[in-house]
């Protein structure tokens, strides 16, 4: 077996690429976890049991993972399905394109990548920099390209930031609390 051409790999990436831009799951199953505080005081918390990485999650699919104290009301529920249907606006608007988020990363670690092994191969004897170049800028690319998918985790960050916005816009629902996880 040789090494993977160019060609292949490049065929590896795209598929990869619409993979990812096709972002098709969901927040995973709605889980409530009850709780007692040792002062009586009682209260739920709300989590989705994500089986994904945040960037694989559609963003009309996202849903806010949340701790109410107090018994649960339909008007509190109304507030979350609110601030979820205006957080997944604001973060489709809010946020770079999927397609610009990851080739602005790949080509941004390829120049580098390029440079970089270009210039340190001129350490050693009768190093071609092109030829070393040529092979730091593809490595770099396929790493840059793959840091950009990663990052669009930060949506769900966003969209976390924006619920816990909208629901303070009003005090009466002071007792609902955003649950952040990791932007990846």
């Amino acid at each position: 077996m040789g090494v993977l051409s160019m060609k292949t790999a490049s065929r590896i990436v795209i598929l990869a690429s619409i993979i990812v831009l096709s972002a098709c799951a969901g927040p995973g199953a709605r889980t409530e976890i009850p709780f007692t505080l040792p002062s009586g005081k009682t209260g739920t918390l709300v989590v989705h049991d994500r089986q994904v990485p945040s960037f694989l999650i559609a963003d009309e699919e996202r849903a806010l993972n949340y701790m109410y104290t107090g018994e649960r009301s339909k008007e509190n529920l109304d507030a979350i399905a609110v601030a979820e249907n205006t957080c997944r606006l604001y973060v489709g608007k809010a946020h770079h394109s999927n397609l610009v988020a990851i080739l602005s990363s790949g080509v941004l670690y390829s120049i580098a990548g390029g440079i970089g092994v270009g210039l340190g191969s001129q350490a050693f004897n009768g190093a071609v920099f092109s030829e070393y170049a040529e092979y730091g800028a593809a490595a770099s690319g396929f790493s840059g390209a793959a840091n950009g998918i990663i990052t669009l985790g930060g949506k769900n960050y966003t969209f976390q930031n924006c619920g816990e916005v909208v629901l303070n816009a009003d005090t009466r629902y002071k007792e609902i609390k955003i649950m952040r996880d990791s932007p990846y």
